[in-house]
């Protein structure tokens, strides 16, 4: 049986925090994979592995996450917990994410830690994280978050095609919508597998 990879891990994150709002082409969720901490490459720099934000006004929050995939690198990890704390501290949520829940050990999830574990062809919430304070976000961080934001959407439709939504009006009667961008499905830019598909 194959490893699982941290290429895996993200895609299951990506997958967890793609939600929706109910007859709306508008996702619940802005998704970015390898947010640095500073553009400033003088300064030491750390990685979150994952960022979901959560763009409901009722519970809008940034949840980071530190995806680990075996149990050296998560020990790594413990002995300089300052790395992830230069992300950490503009979250409001913070999330270790293994792809086997041995890899971390009783009483070894740090404080103010959530933990999320793979489970089947998904991953599930373990240990909730609690609720954190954040400092303000500073634009050197923003510039970094949003640009890998930008990035990770890019990369979207090479991993999987954009959802199907089902949409009806009394003109058209029963029609498909991208989910990402609302055009006509199979759109050829979010959905290109099931644009050939539509073509063959």
């Amino acid at each position: 049986m194959r490893a699982t990879t941290e290429r895996d891990m993200l895609d299951l994150l990506l997958s967890r925090y793609n939600t929706e709002r109910q007859g709306t082409i508008a996702d619940r969720w802005v998704r970015a994979e390898h947010v640095r901490s500073s553009q400033d490459y003088r300064e030491t720099l750390s990685v979150a592995d994952f960022i979901a934000i959560d763009k409901y006004a009722s519970s809008q929050a940034i949840h980071g996450h530190e995806v680990k995939v075996s149990r050296a690198d998560w020990l790594a990890e413990l002995r300089d917990l300052t790395k992830s704390e230069r992300i950490k501290r503009y979250c409001n949520f913070w999330w270790l994410v293994v792809s086997d829940p041995a890899i971390v050990k009783d009483g070894e999830l740090p404080e103010g830690w959530g933990l999320i574990v793979k489970s089947g062809n998904g991953v599930r919430a373990k240990f909730k994280a609690p609720e954190l304070t954040p400092l303000p976000l500073p634009l050197d961080f923003v510039a970094g978050l949003t640009s890998a934001a930008q990035r990770t959407a890019y990369r979207e439709p090479l991993r999987q095609d954009a959802r199907t939504l089902c949409r009806w009006d009394k003109v058209r009667g029963y029609y498909q919508q991208c989910q990402a961008c609302g055009q006509p499905a199979p759109c050829p830019l979010h959905q290109p597998r099931a644009a050939r598909e539509a073509t063959q």
